[in-house]
């Protein structure tokens, strides 16, 4: 059985989440990257959720997302809109739609069959589980498509980690998802990497621009946040992991951004381990986590679990509430995924 899922229903909350392909299969390759991607925006604008940033390796990836209840509550042209964003031109499925026909079934049905479906739109909005199962079976509907293969692609129910909304915390953990395709060896630098929030933002997506230089609200403008974005991810790039494996970002590339301008970020925040950014139940500071809004939703499970401080972390306060002892990595198969980042 699977833990049953956090969710913060009364207001905004960010969440940490990742999926991985069913037994490690490498399905997300670079053709098929770019569909998943223009999926994810596509579920992103319908859900009314806030895109962060997001990696898409080969075999997994993760999503940071803000995501508010409220986005249910809107009216029919909001509806039509987000309909066009995920279903374009085609029709729907499960309601034989396209875009055009629904702003007319809203408007012109029986007002009891028009507000049902209202409702069964509204009810995919705004909420994680909505989010990720639009995402997931859409990407899933083209692959099997494409490749006339039939099934899921997806190996569990996806994680996810309710993360304090605190722009030090909500950059950090973008960091360090934006960071995957660096530890996994796929790129030398993170601009170099195609498929993550932090390369899109750079060339220009608004939406992506905005979400990341909201976590440096000390910066003048979103050129010198993402400035400082990057020093963050290139101090914590030049460091190995613990055994000393793992592609890492050339020293030299960090003195080098450096020497081009930008105020250098206290990188050190990123020498916690990944466990505790995607296998804990909720990340915050412990106040939050034991007096806060994070209380307050764990409170809602039948076992909440403790909340323990994280180590490795100097002059910081940081907790994960977590119920397990021990964490696991991608290295060992049938567990959750994990990516060892020191």
């Amino acid at each position: 059985m699977g833990e049953i899922r956090i969710k913060r229903e009364d207001g905004p909350a960010v969440y940490h989440v990742t999926s991985r392909v069913i037994q490690k299969r490498r399905l997300l390759l670079e053709g098929q990257r770019e569909v998943w991607a223009a999926a994810l925006h596509r579920a992103a604008e319908f859900s009314g959720v806030e895109l962060i940033t997001y990696c898409v390796l080969e075999t997994h990836f993760h999503i940071l997302v803000r995501i508010d209840p409220a986005a249910k509550q809107c009216d029919d042209a909001i509806l039509v809109r987000r309909y066009r964003a995920l279903y374009g031109t085609s029709r729907a499925q499960w309601s034989g739609l396209n875009a055009e026909e629904l702003k007319h079934a809203l408007a012109n049905d029986p007002p009891k069959t028009a507000e049902a479906l209202r409702e069964r739109l509204r009810r995919r909005m705004g909420d994680i589980s909505e989010f990720m199962r639009t995402l997931r079976q859409r990407y899933t509907r083209w692959f099997n498509l494409a490749h006339g293969t039939a099934g899921t692609l997806w190996a569990e129910r996806f994680g996810s980690v309710l993360v304090q909304d605190t722009p030090w915390l909500v950059g950090l953990i973008a960091a360090y998802i934006d960071l995957n395709a660096i530890r996994a060896g796929l790129a030398d630098l993170p601009e170099n990497y195609r498929w993550c929030g932090y390369t899109e933002a750079l060339a220009g997506r608004e939406s992506l621009c905005r979400a990341l230089a909201a976590c440096f609200p000390a910066a003048t403008d979103p050129a010198e946040a993402l400035a400082r974005y990057r020093l963050l991810m290139l101090g914590k790039g030049t460091r190995a992991k613990g055994d000393g494996t793992g592609s890492r970002i050339d020293p030299e590339a960090l003195l080098e951004a450096v020497k081009n301008g930008g105020e250098l970020q206290p990188h050190e925040l990123l020498r916690l381990r990944a466990r505790f950014l995607t296998e804990g139940r909720a990340l915050g500071t412990r106040d939050w986590l034991e007096h806060g809004e994070g209380a307050r939703v764990l409170g809602k499970l039948k076992r909440p679990p403790p909340c323990r401080p994280v180590e490795f972390m100097d002059n910081v306060d940081l907790a994960v509430a977590r119920s397990r002892a021990g964490y696991c990595t991608l290295e060992h198969p049938g567990e959750r995924p994990a990516l060892t980042l020191s």
